[in-house]
């Protein structure tokens, strides 16, 4: 926070209030974000108790993707005091929009107006507001821009006062590579239509379900050489984060078709769009079953990429620069 504009900033973040959908993965990183960077200067109101590991309205193990990664450890709550509501320099809404719930006008008077509103909306679905684009040869309708002054995940279009943003994840799921350990090709949750299997889940996937406990789940992704991943719902999945944490190569499906500002943007990533691509470059970059210089330029790269743009932290960076730079 040295480098901020204003270290006084505060920020008011309304996370969304329904029981349901409490892991929102793009609300919950960000908060994670704001909050590490920003301590008792960003209050969470109503208090998003899952963050505070009190599961008692959110059973965990109910949890998209059962809480991993982003719910491995609670964060600081604040004091009382601490929680006041009275002026703030911004408020910022979570996904809330997604399940019906709107801004608070009596809210929205305590930043004299100034609100900004993350939209984590999948490029597929229902939404007031859908366009029409082209992705390689293909034809789609697909959900756009919703608000100004927002912060949207899978931003394919150009607007005024929106600002691209993406899923992160905590510093702290970081492992260590060693190639000791290294034993598969790609990971047991390797989506189905990044392994040319027919598929089966065309939604935001509980690929995680396969494991019940996330060690187990990080350890496989640490023990295989390569992480696959693919377009789901949108192009954007945590899974990606996730397999550069764990120190596999992330291989990505049909990347070149991604509209360059749709997160995750600039991944330094090898794309493949048939199985006989996959073969090439696995077979180019392990040999022997070591590691060749290429792979392991992949591996330092990729993760430059994770602590600059990929950790909540720094998706909360980008996010407190656009509002300290557009009040």
């Amino acid at each position: 926070m040295q480098n901020m504009k204003n270290n006084n900033y505060k920020i008011l973040f309304v996370p969304t209030k329904n029981p349901g959908p409490q892991n929102d993965l793009l609300e919950v990183g960000i908060l994670n974000g704001l909050r590490t960077i920003m301590g008792e200067n960003c209050v969470d109101y109503p208090k998003k108790k899952i963050m505070y590991h009190d599961f008692s309205e959110s059973p965990k193990d109910g949890l998209h993707g059962r809480g991993f990664s982003l719910l491995t450890k609670p964060i600081k709550d604040l004091t009382q005091e601490q929680r006041n509501l009275d002026k703030f320099d911004a408020i910022l809404y979570g996904d809330g929009h997604m399940y019906g719930e709107s801004t608070d006008k009596e809210l929205n008077k305590l930043a004299n107006g100034n609100v900004w509103v993350l939209d984590g909306h999948d490029l597929h679905g229902d939404a007031p507001r859908k366009i029409d684009i082209k992705e390689g040869e293909e034809e789609l309708n697909v959900i756009g821009v919703q608000f100004r002054k927002s912060f949207k995940r899978e931003l394919i279009e150009k607007v005024e006062d929106v600002y691209p943003t993406g899923f992160g994840i905590p510093k702290h799921r970081i492992m260590e590579f060693d190639v000791s350990k290294k034993e598969q090709l790609y990971q047991k949750t390797a989506p189905d239509n990044a392994i040319f299997n027919e598929v089966k889940d065309l939604g935001g996937g509980f690929s995680h379900h396969k494991f019940t406990v996330e060690e187990d789940y990080y350890n496989d992704l640490n023990k295989s050489w390569f992480g696959l991943t693919c377009k789901k719902g949108g192009w954007d999945c945590l899974r990606h984060y996730e397999i550069i944490a764990a120190r596999s190569v992330l291989l990505f499906k049909d990347y070149n078709l991604k509209a360059a500002t749709c997160s995750p943007q600039c991944i330094p990533c090898l794309w493949y769009s048939s199985k006989e691509d996959l073969d090439e470059i696995t077979n180019r970059l392990v040999v022997n079953n070591k590691p060749t210089d290429e792979y392991m330029f992949y591996l330092d790269e990729q993760m430059k990429w994770l602590l600059n743009v990929g950790t909540t932290e720094a998706r909360a960076t980008h996010i407190l620069r656009v509002m300290q730079n557009n009040p």
